[in-house]
């Protein structure tokens, strides 16, 4: 008795042979809940999308923007501040309030922009 041969399907292909508009419209992209960032602050992801709750995403971005800002003043600073030897005093030093300003000045405006990017990237919690 002869056993038929079986007709292998072909394979299914990822990749198209001709790509349509469409397709490089939807593209590859990165559904985040919480951004990794390059050195500069911009995000690291491939056209994100947050998802999961809004308000976590943004709580996430402020304050991972705001270390990131703040670390960015200090190295800046760093050096710059003058030590005065053996002239100890109760009084806080003005480089350090200096600095310390800056840093807030800094966090405040990486956390508006922080919130700025959930919003415009938020697409809901992911169902």
């Amino acid at each position: 008795m002869a056993v038929p041969q079986k007709k292998e399907a072909p394979e299914a292909s990822v990749l198209q042979e001709k790509p349509t508009a469409s397709a490089a419209k939807a593209g590859d992209h990165d559904r985040i809940v919480m951004a990794s960032r390059k050195a500069d602050g911009s995000m690291d992801q491939v056209a994100p999308e947050f998802i999961g709750d809004k308000d976590v995403a943004i709580a996430a971005a402020k304050e991972q923007l705001g270390q990131q800002a703040a670390s960015a003043v200090d190295t800046a600073a760093r050096g710059v501040s003058s030590a005065q030897e053996g002239a100890g005093s109760s009084e806080p030093d003005p480089d350090v309030q200096a600095l310390k300003d800056a840093q807030d000045e800094a966090v405040a405006g990486a956390e508006s922009q922080a919130e700025r990017e959930v919003n415009k990237l938020h697409q809901g919690l992911g169902d």
